[in-house]
């Protein structure tokens, strides 16, 4: 025991595993996670960095905060700091409440009664904390002694909540269209799940009943909102509104207006063999007007590919329109089959098939996420800063004074930060006539 405690304390353990933790949280911050990232984003990463892939889904530095390894990473660095803390608060208890080794021998002899010196201790802030065989010591701001012990606690409260979230946060996304019902109980879109967590199914159904996307002059996404409601069995509604900024809570779960949207295109291909394909696409909303968005479908029983780009605005005047063109290609490999433009409502030839446009709604994506140990991040924090403050801002200084035959002689002693007190020192031994010991 005496051996892994010490393997748990050395400082190279602690300096390995604070290494380890932050290189794998920068690594994840370069490499898209499933859950905040969009397919089209990952799949454009992955074709960017193929050497990569295999080693990255392997170790999941996809969904690292989800992983065992990581949790793994954190419960040893929270073992360490827990047991670093029970060692500052022995050296702190000590500092607080015992008689310090004292190996200056020499002090300044003083002039005055018990009571005057004792007196002159208070009104300079020092508090008597210990005496023992004709000792006596004073302390001025003795709190101090446990900053560091508050740095350690709220660095152990932070892991605490922080391993807490990775063994149990759920979280997941839900894209619907204007209108559509995301039925209860299914499973969500790029759910994450910790550990020990179960999944993440919502017990009421979810319809999306309206998106409003806002746009600047330069085409960059200025505001987007939605309103969302939840259906019990009863039918009974409850109605919510999201926006980038405003976060709606539903059963403990908080949910968030993403940033992914764009529109949804119902699209009907019918063959001369009477064979027919009802094609839902789903597309994120362009980055400019003059400038399509573009994504690639495969169905089942189709034998081409299937590329689509889609403007705004049929006429690329505006950002929000209710006029989107879309236009479809058929391509066998590297050859075009057929091509054909389409609004709302119209139809045309592409390839074998006649392709019709019959619908056109907004979809969004909204986030739910279950997360439980965020206000012990916070709170850790504060205790960490309260910790610096008290260690940096208020440092602690000692004043022994000794029996000295029939008088007495002081003995000061700054902690930290020394220099800043020899004039107040200097103050204390000239109010008690204090002189220099021959």
């Amino acid at each position: 025991m005496k051996a892994l405690k010490r393997f748990f304390l050395s400082r190279k353990t602690v300096l390995w595993l604070i290494s380890l933790i932050l290189v794998t949280v920068v690594a994840a911050y370069f490499v898209p996670q499933r859950f905040s990232a969009t397919p089209a984003n990952i799949a454009k990463w992955n074709s960017e960095h193929p050497a990569l892939v295999v080693f990255i889904n392997s170790v999941g530095l996809d969904h690292l905060y989800t992983t065992p390894w990581f949790a793994f990473l954190l419960f040893m660095f929270f073992v360490s700091i827990t047991l670093s803390t029970y060692e500052q608060i022995k050296v702190a208890m000590k500092k607080t409440f015992e008689l310090q080794e004292m190996r200056e021998t020499q002090g300044i002899s003083i002039n005055s009664s018990l009571e005057q010196i004792v007196l002159s201790m208070k009104k300079q802030g020092y508090m008597k904390i210990a005496r023992n065989k004709g000792v006596v010591r004073f302390v001025k701001h003795p709190w101090s002694y446990w900053g560091s012990v508050l740095f350690h606690s709220g660095i152990v409260l932070v892991i605490a909540s922080s391993l807490l979230i990775v063994l149990t946060q759920r979280r997941g996304q839900i894209n619907l269209a204007e209108g559509e019902v995301f039925p209860a109980r299914s499973p969500l879109i790029g759910e994450e799940k910790g550990i020990l967590a179960e999944n993440l199914l919502l017990p009421e159904a979810v319809k999306i009943e309206e998106i409003n996307p806002e746009f600047w002059e330069t085409d960059h996404l200025k505001h987007l909102s939605s309103v969302v409601s939840f259906i019990d069995p009863e039918g009974r509604t409850k109605k919510y509104e999201l926006a980038i900024n405003k976060i709606a809570n539903y059963q403990g779960v908080r949910i968030y207006q993403g940033r992914t949207f764009g529109n949804t295109f119902l699209v009907v291909l019918s063959g001369k063999d009477g064979n027919e394909f009802r094609m839902r696409l789903d597309m994120e909303y362009p980055a400019k007007r003059d400038k399509p968005s573009y994504d690639n479908f495969e169905y089942e029983g189709l034998p081409f590919l299937l590329k689509a780009k889609y403007f705004a605005d049929a006429d690329k005047k505006t950002m929000d329109s209710s006029n989107p063109l879309l236009v479809l290609r058929l391509v066998n490999g590297e050859k075009i089959i057929g091509e054909v433009p389409l609004r709302l409502g119209e139809s045309g030839q592409l390839g074998p098939y006649k392709a019709a446009l019959v619908n056109a709604r907004k979809w969004s994506g909204i986030i739910l996420l279950d997360i439980t140990g965020m206000p012990g991040i916070f709170i850790g924090f504060f205790i960490i800063i309260a910790g610096i403050g008290l260690t940096y801002f208020l440092p602690p200084s000692e004043i022994y004074l000794i029996k000295s035959g029939g008088g007495f002689s002081l003995l000061c002693r700054g902690g930290r930060f020394e220099s800043l007190y020899m004039e107040e020192f200097e103050g204390i031994y000239k109010t008690l006539g204090g002189r220099k010991s021959e």
